[in-house]
């Protein structure tokens, strides 16, 4: 019965499942995206059920499984009969992504400048710090960080974000009257390896404003580099309450 129930759903199409739920569906777009890329051949039987069970791990697309079934066909059940466990507008789009780095003082090589952080004077290189007054953290010559905030500089041995933790990939910048600090969020529309990382809402910046979300790629050039390929416009972003 069952078997029969999922190969109706395959023989019915994209817009023959739009159209049955289009006014009382509860299912996100975003998960019939996901139906419409594997029955428009676009991804194959191997990568949507890779997909589905990244996201039913993640508690991001959760199911309840049939244990008699695989990912693909539970996937497929859950849309024929709307049967998705989520905490409904967790997730919305129209967000934009930018990135931010730590900048690495070895990479740069223009002239030195003087800066005076608690009443002591230090030399770095103009470009390096230029740089850090935009990311907010670099790593000096001298393997300490340097850091801009509050309108100064400050040295500390690692990188903070805004809750004093150690700065790492996985951490973003968000605006706290957009959604709460600490949120974890997963942004599935960002290109790979962006769009499998699920992110904790860790940081805040002066231009992080409204839906705006700043993604931190690591140190040094090739994660400048990152930033310019994750900087998108009007993206999925799902917030994971846990």
């Amino acid at each position: 019965m069952k078997l029969g129930i999922i190969i109706a759903v395959i023989l019915i199409g994209t817009i023959g499942i739009e159209e049955s739920f289009a006014k009382e569906s509860k299912i996100p777009n975003w998960i019939l995206d996901v139906y419409e890329f594997w029955a428009e051949k676009k991804i194959s039987d191997t990568e949507l059920i890779n997909a589905v069970k990244f996201l039913n791990e993640k508690s991001i697309l959760p199911l309840v499984l049939q244990k008699e079934y695989d990912y693909k066909s539970n996937f497929l059940l859950a849309i024929l009969h709307n049967d998705f466990v989520y905490e409904e507008n967790s997730c919305y789009d129209g967000w934009y992504v930018t990135g931010y780095f730590t900048p690495v003082e070895s990479d740069y090589s223009s002239y030195a400048i003087e800066i005076k952080i608690d009443d002591q004077f230090f030399e770095y290189d103009y470009d390096f710090v230029d740089s850090v007054k935009r990311e907010g953290w670099g790593k000096t010559n001298n393997e300490n960080y340097l850091g801009w905030y509050s309108n100064e500089f400050h040295l500390n041995e690692v990188p903070l974000d805004n809750f004093g933790n150690t700065l790492k990939v996985g951490t973003i910048a968000i605006d706290p009257s957009s959604y709460e600090l600490g949120s974890k969020i997963f942004i599935s529309s960002l290109i790979e390896p962006w769009n499998e990382i699920i992110f904790t809402a860790n940081d805040v910046g002066e231009s992080i404003k409204n839906k705006h979300i700043d993604v931190f790629t690591g140190e040094g050039i090739e994660a400048e580099n990152e930033t310019f390929r994750i900087t998108s416009y009007n993206n999925l972003a799902c917030f994971i309450d846990e």
